[in-house]
């Protein structure tokens, strides 16, 4: 059974409180506390502070929210999290992730803090940016290496950079990286999360990349503003058609099992096994999006 929806995940900078007082009425399945690259270097310790001056409050008892550390070489990362350990937390982003190495090293990290401080164990969750060519060839390993691993996110931006890729429209140079991280991640057994888009003023280009990234498999994406979240919570549900014929795939079998029929017809044909796992998962996602929507 699928524990998670992740379908809007939105990143809000720590260092401003009109941002997060805004972020915690919005609908997005995910917020993604930035303690990183959306925080200026000056306002870095300001962020730690308000952001743990909003966990001691209560403010995201209620809501699905990941912390985005800074990366292990940044000399930042134990200063974050003296402000972030708390069981309001989900989990967290981690940023500049290479191989599985990283990863082994964060779960022996947080599972001593854990026990440190009387939180159960494997309660923080991981969500590993994948952000490099390093990464991007190492996906697979670096999304098994943890049991505490959710998801696997795209990091579009960073991994051009390190590419010395470019960013065209459609952005050619993210048809590999997509298609290893949709692939690796859905053979973990994890999510794959697409990168965030940029054009804000795009909304048409957006839903017709998100659409495509949905077809590649993945089950969201990471956002940068609020307007974005209801299209992206459109764009990763399957569309009205392929839901009502899961019901009716999902209802033949029931009725060929009440006949005492081991063979499910539907439309004159038979039903084979992937045809009901995959309406099985369809109705799965619909179930779960009715449970976050209500909240």
């Amino acid at each position: 059974m699928r524990d998670y929806l992740l379908r809007s995940m939105l990143y809000v900078p720590a260092y401003r409180k009109k941002f997060i007082d805004s972020a915690l009425n919005c609908n997005a399945d995910a917020l993604l506390i930035d303690l990183e690259d959306a925080v200026p270097a000056e306002f870095k310790a300001d962020a730690r502070v308000i952001l743990k001056e909003y966990i001691e409050t209560g403010a995201f008892k209620d809501r699905m929210v990941f912390v985005r550390l800074n990366p292990i070489e940044s000399n930042m990362l134990f200063e974050d999290l003296k402000h972030v350990l708390h069981p309001d937390i989900n989990g967290f982003i981690l940023t500049k992730i290479y191989t599985d190495e990283d990863m082994v090293f964060y779960d022996k990290l947080i599972t001593q803090h854990e026990h440190e401080m009387g939180i159960c164990d494997g309660h923080f969750k991981f969500l590993p940016l994948i952000e490099t060519t390093s990464a991007v060839m190492n996906v697979y390993n670096i999304a098994k290496a943890s049991k505490r691993t959710i998801a696997v996110c795209f990091g579009g931006e960073d991994f051009l950079n390190d590419l010395e890729g470019l960013h065209k429209e459609p952005p050619r140079s993210f048809d590999y990286p997509r298609a290893s991280i949709a692939l690796a991640a859905r053979a973990a057994g994890v999510l794959p999360i697409d990168t965030p888009y940029l054009a804000l003023d795009n909304m048409d280009g957006f839903v017709k990349e998100e659409k495509i990234s949905f077809e590649m498999g993945f089950a969201g994406m990471q956002l940068i503003h609020p307007k974005q979240i209801s299209y992206a919570n459109e764009c990763f549900m399957p569309e009205p058609e392929e839901i009502e014929k899961s019901m009716a795939i999902v209802e033949a079998i029931k009725e060929s099992s009440k006949a005492g029929s081991g063979v499910a017809m539907l439309n004159g044909k038979m039903i084979g096994p992937p045809m009901r796992k995959r309406a099985e998962k369809v109705l799965e996602i619909v179930e779960l999006a009715k449970k976050y929507d209500k909240q």
